[in-house]
């Protein structure tokens, strides 16, 4: 229990880097969590794990997964984008997961990093190797293979389904999170998609971290509840 918020916590799953991910819930609103699991949670560098909460009206839990992917190495955080949406799923169809992705977003329509925001190690671990003979003056590209990941995992950018139901009015939805790129995303399951509302950014009080925040709504009577499936 964390009384100065008034929330609870769900277990924290191991971590290699001792820098792990916690997930805290108001009890009030989900109940308390019913399954929590965190096998394979030390192949991804920060730590995972899900944690599920019974929901009534829904034929399977409603699962969350906070992450941290490695900064380090696109390489290593494209393994780590395998794991986590695929553990997100093991209680079922009805999956949220969010936190630091650490680079850019999935779709080339995205507004470009701030590249020049970046320091030396970011934009070496978050921009694409050229093909060919190598030019240090070349613009850099942005490597979007992580966020992709997820979205071949069958899951959907909150952001981005909202700044598409806007017919690309709300720019807003697009705003980066640090300093250079919107690094901090949320992303939900396909049945979640049409259930999500109310996305935005925060940054109060101001200097809190050198990322925002971010928020969203989900309308658990929107979500699709047919067909759903169990992990095997």
């Amino acid at each position: 229990m964390w009384p100065h918020l008034d929330l609870d916590a769900a277990p924290l799953p191991p971590s290699r880097s001792g820098i792990g991910t916690a997930l805290l819930y108001r009890r009030e609103v989900l109940g308390r969590w019913v399954r929590h699991n965190a096998d394979f949670g030390l192949e991804v560098l920060h730590g995972i794990a899900v944690t599920s909460f019974d929901i009534p009206g829904l034929p399977a839990p409603l699962s969350f997964m906070p992450v941290h992917f490695t900064p380090m190495s696109a390489e290593q955080a494209l393994i780590e984008a395998d794991y986590a949406p695929s553990r997100c799923y093991k209680y079922g169809p009805f999956a949220v997961l969010g936190g630091d992705v650490n680079y850019a977003p999935a779709s080339s329509k995205y507004p470009l990093p701030d590249f020049s925001e970046m320091r030396p190690y970011n934009l070496d671990s978050r921009t694409l190797l050229p093909d060919g003979g190598f030019d240090p003056s070349a613009a850099p590209e942005p490597d979007r293979r992580v966020a992709r990941k997820l979205a071949q995992n069958g899951y959907v950018g909150v952001a981005w389904r909202l700044f598409e139901k806007s017919q690309g009015k709300d720019t807003a939805l697009l705003a980066p999170t640090g300093t250079d790129d919107r690094i901090d995303q949320a992303w939900v399951s396909a049945p979640l998609a049409d259930a999500v509302s109310d996305y935005r950014l925060l940054d109060d009080p101001e200097g809190a971290s050198d990322h925002h925040g971010l928020v969203f709504r989900i309308d658990i009577n929107a979500i699709d509840p047919t067909s759903p499936w169990a992990y095997r």
